[in-house]
């Protein structure tokens, strides 16, 4: 007989979001440095606060999908690219994307 797989508990879940969190925002601050912006010019182009793109860089939040969808037109990429992640990677790190 063959074990249903079960649904992830809220603590994988929580993970997988803190993950994708931290990848999606060191991709961001990576691809706004690589054009030169600054925080304030990147929230500027994405009419969002530069407060908020700070909390989405630092990996403590999640955008909507529209929110997304704005960064991503901003920085020229899509949003598939933005949340694509290619390794591991520690959110206190400063190692750029791949």
């Amino acid at each position: 007989m063959q074990r249903r797989s079960t649904p992830m508990d809220r603590q994988e879940t929580e993970l997988l979001a803190s993950e994708l969190a931290c990848n999606l925002g060191r991709k961001l601050r990576y691809l706004r440095a690589m054009r030169g912006w600054t925080q304030i010019e990147l929230a500027r182009r994405a009419k969002m606060s530069r407060a908020y793109v700070g909390r989405l860089e630092r990996g403590e939040v999640l955008p909507r999908y529209i929110t997304l969808v704005r960064l991503a037109a901003c920085l020229g990429v899509t949003p598939a690219e933005l949340v694509r992640t290619e390794a591991r990677a520690d959110c206190n790190g400063s190692n750029e994307p791949q």
